[in-house]
């Protein structure tokens, strides 16, 4: 007498694919979902700009910040109402009390956010992707 036998090995192991495909799969580009970590290093246009490490825009749901060259200057700004622009900025004083901003701006290019820095002493562009896990 033949009878069938549910085999639960190779569903699972078919359920491990399946999923170890889809960890696989590359993220959304940030046109359609921006939302998490990007990173890259500042290339300098003009000026003197901090260039020895990488750069961290963190875009939230609402949030935006911006820390040129990871140092302790974090600049900040609200998502818009042009979804595929991220405005961050920090106005600070000089030593005579003269207010200045530092200011980024930055767009969707394909996988990848590009952007503008910009301050008094420095002038840069930045191509940034998702960190790799």
């Amino acid at each position: 007498m033949s009878y069938s036998r549910f085999r639960p090995l190779p569903c699972v192991a078919l359920l491990g694919v399946i999923g170890a495909l889809s960890a696989c799969s590359s993220p959304q580009p940030p046109s359609k979902d921006p939302v998490g970590l990007w990173t890259g290093a500042l290339v300098t246009d003009e000026g003197s700009c901090p260039t020895n490490t990488d750069s961290t825009l963190q875009i939230g749901s609402r949030a935006i910040s911006f820390t040129p060259g990871d140092n302790a200057l974090v600049l900040k700004g609200v998502r818009g109402a042009d979804p595929h622009h991220y405005h961050a900025q920090l106005d600070l004083k000089d030593a005579q009390g003269k207010p200045y901003s530092i200011v980024f701006d930055g767009y969707p290019v394909g996988n990848a956010i590009g952007g503008i820095y910009g301050a008094p002493t420095c002038r840069a562009h930045i191509v940034m992707t998702r960190p790799n896990h």
